[in-house]
């Protein structure tokens, strides 16, 4: 997920993502019906869709990056 904040995604990239992140979920509680699944998924934080997830990355580095005190870097974003 390092480096989606700001590079920008296509719709294969976050397929492949998505399908890695399911992955990882069904390897750590083992199969699952798809209701347990959301519910493990909002349990621990990960959204069910990645592009959600690639959503809120990019918000929270731009508004980390309006944070800071860069003349430039604030000029970039306007």
């Amino acid at each position: 997920m390092y480096g989606v904040d700001v590079c920008p995604t296509k719709s294969a990239d976050r397929t492949f993502l998505h399908f890695t992140v399911n992955k990882i979920i069904y390897k750590m509680f083992g199969a699952m019906t798809k209701d347990s699944y959301c519910e493990i998924s909002e349990y621990v934080g990960i959204p069910t869709h990645v592009e959600q997830l690639i959503t809120n990355r990019n918000d929270r580095f731009l508004n980390r990056f309006r944070c800071q005190g860069n003349y430039v870097c604030q000029a970039l974003i306007m």
